[in-house]
């Protein structure tokens, strides 16, 4: 990887169960991740008011705003942004929306050879 300082990956989900999970798996990837964490779409958009991340991992299923609604957001205020649906909910038109926004698709429960190609991508 080219990357001379940790990644920036930023995790939203609103089930902490969910969060942990897949920072275990993260954490188990060969590279240096630093990895914010966010409940909800509104708490996401405040810690990119003051952070940067280099990538997104998103739930679609989440009070108030779902995970594509965050992804149009994103990529308005963040088009550099690598952006991954992470959920269980795997219909074709969901699919088709998340690859219409330019979004990796990522099934839940993930697979870490998912996880580790998206961050290739990202990286």
């Amino acid at each position: 990887m080219s990357h001379t300082h940790a990644m920036t990956l930023l995790l939203v989900d609103d089930s902490k169960v969910a969060r942990l999970s897949l920072i275990r798996q993260l954490q188990a990837l060969p590279v240096e991740l630093d990895i914010l964490q966010a409940a909800s779409a509104d708490e996401a958009q405040a810690l990119m008011q003051e952070r940067q991340a280099d990538a997104a991992l998103i739930d679609f299923n989440m009070p108030g705003r779902n995970g594509i609604e965050l992804a149009v957001e994103f990529g308005a205020s963040h088009p550099q942004m690598k952006l991954a649906l992470v959920t269980a909910n795997i219909q074709d038109a969901l699919v088709q929306r998340a690859q219409e926004l330019g979004m990796t698709f990522l099934a839940k429960p993930t697979r870490p050879d998912e996880l580790a190609r998206f961050i290739e991508v990202v990286g």
